[in-house]
């Protein structure tokens, strides 16, 4: 009888395996994944191609796949070989005929990259410096940050975006009768004088999404705001005047959204303007105000400033929000959820 029962175990456990390896029913209640790609997110070039390769679990099996696109004027893909085409994104998948089985790949295509790894080999859209890249595009080009530490000494005088993987930091910077998109990076601050800030100048403006603004310098010698505000010894939030975003007057436009600060006295320094802001979906932490917008001109007339600052997050601050203006009620187009006059 025991042999009976062994026999019928093993003659089911042969036909769930059969069941498991047929391309058609990969037996979903046995095995979590089927196919992933060798990377799940790729950074390109224009003109630059690469290859993806399927992955299957379990190890050894294989599969028949169809690759494909979902944006081809940035990027095609045959046979697991991409070819990146234009600055963008796209997302590549695999898919094994006759299931369900996909997997995805996300391809992030710029027209010129940034990264230590290529000093000394300079071309083909690679630079060792951000200054080098920055000083060399042309309207509507992007720029990837590979991780690591950037400076940048020139202006942003061209309407460009700067990319960052995971990981690249920034050390500052100035856009100048521009308008530049800003996108995952970390400004940081490498010493006192530098507070790894973002500047607008009057005619400039900037889109910045799902960026940190970190007021930490690496020698925090005693004596230094940031070393008193670490030991407890300076009651003021944020280091002293320190500011992560300034818009000058007459700046174009801002918006600054799901970005994070922390440290500064002042995290965002609106001054009078016609343009418009955004300012939404934001964090801030431990800084003695977060946003200051003033719309008032010489002449003591409110300027014509409009946009919306909402649903941000404010811990650690006296001040969320300072709204200057002069006199009464403001009658512009902006809408706050908090903001106290002064």
């Amino acid at each position: 009888m025991k042999k009976i029962i062994v026999l019928l175990i093993v003659l089911l456990c042969v036909c769930v395996f059969a069941s498991c390896t047929s391309k058609d029913d990969l037996c979903e209640n046995q095995v979590t994944e089927y196919v992933r790609i060798s990377e799940s997110v790729k950074f390109m070039i224009t003109g630059e191609s690469a290859d993806l390769h399927a992955i299957f679990t379990p190890r050894g099996t294989s599969f028949e796949v169809e690759w494909d696109s979902d944006n081809k004027a940035v990027a095609v893909v045959d046979e697991g070989r991409v070819t990146a085409l234009s600055s963008g994104r796209a997302q590549i998948s695999v898919n094994i005929v006759n299931t369900k089985h996909r997997a995805v790949c996300e391809i992030i295509v710029s027209d010129k990259e940034v990264s230590e790894r290529y000093a000394g080999s300079e071309g083909g859209g690679r630079y060792s410096s951000l200054d080098a890249a920055v000083a060399d595009c042309e309207d509507g080009e992007n720029i990837l940050l590979f991780r690591g530490f950037h400076s940048c000494n020139v202006p942003v005088t061209k309407n460009i975006k700067l990319l960052g993987e995971q990981g690249a930091f920034i050390g500052g910077l100035t856009v100048e009768g521009a308008v530049a998109g800003l996108e995952n990076l970390t400004f940081y601050t490498s010493d006192e004088s530098n507070t790894g800030g973002l500047v607008l100048k009057s005619g400039s403006g900037a889109y910045v999404e799902n960026c940190t603004f970190s007021y930490d310098v690496k020698e925090k010698v005693p004596g230094t705001d940031a070393y008193n505000r670490e030991h407890g010894k300076n009651e003021e939030q944020g280091a002293k005047n320190t500011i992560a975003i300034t818009a000058d007057k007459d700046f174009s436009e801002l918006s600054v959204s799901g970005c994070t600060f922390g440290g500064y006295s002042l995290a965002l320094d609106i001054r009078p303007s016609d343009g418009e802001i955004s300012v939404r979906d934001n964090t801030f932490t431990s800084c003695a105000s977060a946003i200051r917008v003033d719309v008032r001109s010489k002449d003591t007339k409110n300027t014509a400033l409009r946009g919306t600052i909402q649903n941000n997050v404010f811990s650690g601050m006296t001040e969320p929000t300072v709204f200057n203006f002069n006199g009464g009620v403001y009658m512009g187009a902006l809408k706050f959820d908090d903001y106290k006059a002064n």
